[in-house]
């Protein structure tokens, strides 16, 4: 059972999965993140590791195995070569789907990024596309994009993922159910043959450093306040989108309503919806730390976007 692998390190199973070769550095780190968070699913495997810019390799992205096939089969009709294949499903947290969409884009040489799985999916759409946006805003996307958000709350996911990327570099388009994966497909073959200028990033993104920090952990990371900021904003935009309720005001300034302990259990589900409404709605004075171990290394030995 590969859920009972951590219990017999005497058979040295690196990677609980079946790959049909040894694992890559980026599959290595795919599976800590998998192996370190219950909620829903992450399965990654690279195709291959030697692609360049032209070459019509593509990040995907599915969401289910039978919807994600229909999809590879559909982007491979479009003349594009997969890169990965990638499955974030069973209700994941925006948090892993913004690990996922890190590790993807990590790979040297993708001509674009599709994410398209099941149309009728009821894990939470909203949460894909929360965890997408975060990734392509601080990835600053060189590629263009295309991710198909079937399923429960499908609506709200395609706006969250139209507002929150307008200035990108690279070109996102969001679709429904009703939106077939051919459709979409073609859509991303379109933008991958106009798009020439798409690989030219406007800026590189830091991760904001607080000057009066109050922050507390969450199930994977960190979510971490800038109170010089927090007291000039109007709108305190993050405790009215806060659907856990485990924020509150006190003051002019955001706090837990609950306690650390509880925050770290997971009561904080890390739906991101605090962070993006604060980046474009409030003062700016919002971060959520969600590190990836390894990935930072992994980039700087083979060159990556970051």
């Amino acid at each position: 059972d590969d859920y009972s692998v951590y219990r017999h390190p005497e058979l040295g199973i690196e990677i609980a999965r079946e790959f049909d070769h040894p694992p890559t550095e980026l599959e290595k780190i795919a599976f800590n993140v998998e192996k370190n968070d219950h909620r829903g699913t992450f399965y990654f495997v690279q195709l291959n590791e030697n692609m360049k810019r032209g070459q019509n390799y593509i990040g995907f992205h599915g969401a289910g195995g039978g919807g994600s096939m229909m999809s590879m089969d559909a982007v491979n009709k479009k003349s594009f070569k997969i890169a990965n294949f990638t499955d974030t499903s069973g209700n994941p947290s925006a948090s892993k789907v913004y690990r996922a969409a890190n590790i993807i884009l990590s790979q040297k040489g993708i001509d674009g990024y599709f994410g398209s799985g099941s149309g009728v999916a009821s894990q939470e759409q909203t949460n894909s596309a929360r965890g997408l946006v975060k990734a392509f805003r601080e990835e600053n996307l060189p590629v263009p994009a295309v991710i198909r958000l079937g399923g429960n709350q499908e609506d709200l996911a395609v706006e969250i993922l139209t507002k929150y990327t307008k200035n990108l570099p690279a070109p996102v388009e969001g679709y429904k159910k009703d939106d077939s994966a051919d459709f979409c497909a073609g859509r991303l073959r379109t933008m991958v043959d106009n798009n020439v200028e798409h690989r030219k990033k406007s800026m590189t993104w830091e991760k904001p450093l607080a000057k009066r920090p109050y922050s507390f952990k969450t199930l994977t990371g960190s979510v971490i306040f800038d109170y010089t900021k927090c007291e000039s904003c109007v709108s305190k935009v993050c405790i009215k989108v806060c659907k856990p309720e485990v924020l509150k005001l006190n003051g002019e300034y955001p706090v837990l309503a609950i306690s650390g302990k509880e925050a770290k259990n997971g009561e904080c589900t890390e739906c991101l919806a605090c962070e993006l409404a604060c980046e474009l709605e409030g003062n700016k004075g919002l971060y959520i730390d969600l590190p990836i171990p390894g990935l930072e290394e992994y980039r700087k030995k083979h060159g990556g976007e970051k």
